[in-house]
């Protein structure tokens, strides 16, 4: 928003905020309507009353025509996606198709699950990634998100040719689903205690 619309707002929200206060003060009975007028008339046949209220009236005239014809247009640049220049013209790439490519990446690593991503692109350029993902109880959460860290900006730089200055992960929750190809528990143990018992069972021979 740029700052000839932001004051213009504050006089508006101003000027509403005397209105409803002088409104519940007359409802209220703690003021006179007539009284109001009273003083407003002898203010305005003032010397400097009749002045202060042209100057007024002429910048509340000029506010409402700002926005009644000329109303400012939301900046888009960036906000749809990212977009990359060339002298042949622009490519945008959406935000909805980054977010698709990062949940398909997610998918290949064992034990994590995208549950949302964004992508924001910073005052000097620099794409950043945020994803917030579930692993499961099976895995290390750091090499999980070791491993998707790397594996994002590999694919931003190899799908859509971008660098990835960070890539931001939240973990949201651990869940209990298995990881396939990952032994489980209890098969570990079992295996273990057989080993122990041949070893004992060697040891006695």
């Amino acid at each position: 928003m740029k700052i000839f619309d932001r004051l213009a707002l504050k006089i508006f929200s101003l000027i509403i905020f005397t209105i409803a206060i002088g409104i519940i003060l007359v409802l209220t009975g703690f003021v006179s309507l007539g009284q109001i007028v009273t003083d407003f008339v002898n203010f305005a046949n003032g010397e400097y009353g009749t002045r202060i209220l042209l100057v007024v009236s002429g910048v509340l005239i000029l506010i409402a025509l700002k926005g009644l014809f000329f109303a400012s247009k939301p900046n888009q640049k960036g906000k749809d996606g990212v977009i990359l220049e060339n002298d042949n013209g622009k490519l945008v790439i959406s935000k909805e198709s980054l977010e698709n490519l990062i949940a398909s990446v997610t998918k290949e690593i064992p034990g994590a699950e995208t549950v949302s991503s964004r992508t924001i692109v910073d005052k000097n350029k620099n794409l950043i990634v945020y994803v917030t993902a579930l692993v499961s109880k099976d895995v290390m959460i750091k090499d999980v998100s070791n491993e998707l860290q790397n594996k994002v900006k590999e694919a931003m730089r190899r799908t859509a040719d971008l660098d990835v200055k960070e890539v931001n992960i939240r973990i949201k929750n651990i869940t209990s689903k298995k990881v396939k190809g990952l032994p489980s528990p209890n098969v570990e143990t079992e295996s273990s205690n057989e080993t122990n018992s041949e070893e004992e069972t060697s040891s006695e021979e």
